[in-house]
């Protein structure tokens, strides 16, 4: 199960250290920080770039959300483990379907980073996925944005409805100019 912890933004890499550190090899928690790739403009010249999606958050696979916490407690970079407010025992792990989107968007084989989907864009803007981490999700892409080459992919988290920005390759571009 996923659960999430919410940190200092811009320390997230150091929280991530700091709680590998804590607990060590022990089998059963994974803590990471998803990723994405861009293409990025720098002086004309259209490079691949990775940034963060969630600054301020990092997500803990584990069965066990109390041991982990107990755990966490004693790391200094620690902020808190989204759950019920007052009640420690009982964390919040995603849910079936966020989980899922988890899985297929910061899927462990590629790193937790999410790769640049190739997409087509037909007359009126209607846009194919080809291949990619967005392959199958059209549902949940809320807005295309061309020019800068990302998509906005939505998906429940938590409870609330999240956004995330992922890097899109335009294969072929049929719009009538």
């Amino acid at each position: 199960m996923y659960y999430v912890i919410q940190v200092r933004t811009g320390k997230e890499q150091k929280t991530i250290d700091a709680i590998k550190r804590q607990i060590g090899n022990r089998p059963g928690f994974d803590v990471f920080a998803p990723y994405r790739k861009v293409i990025k403009k720098f002086k004309g010249v259209e490079k691949e770039v990775i940034v963060r999606c969630f600054p301020g958050y990092l997500f803990v696979e584990t069965d066990k959300p109390y041991d982990f916490f107990v755990e966490l407690y004693w790391t200094p970079e620690f902020t808190k483990m989204l759950g019920r407010e007052g009640h420690t025992e009982n964390f919040l792990p995603l849910n079936e379907d966020e989980a899922r989107m988890i899985d297929i968007l910061y899927s462990n084989d590629s790193g937790r980073t999410t790769e640049i989907s190739d997409i087509e864009v037909h007359e009126g803007e209607i846009v194919r996925v080809l291949d990619g981490p967005l392959e199958g999700l059209l549902g949940s892409i809320v807005k295309v944005n061309l020019h800068k080459k990302v998509v906005v992919v939505e998906f429940s988290m938590c409870g609330r409805m999240v956004t995330a920005q992922l890097g899109i390759n335009i294969i072929t571009n049929k719009i009538r100019k």
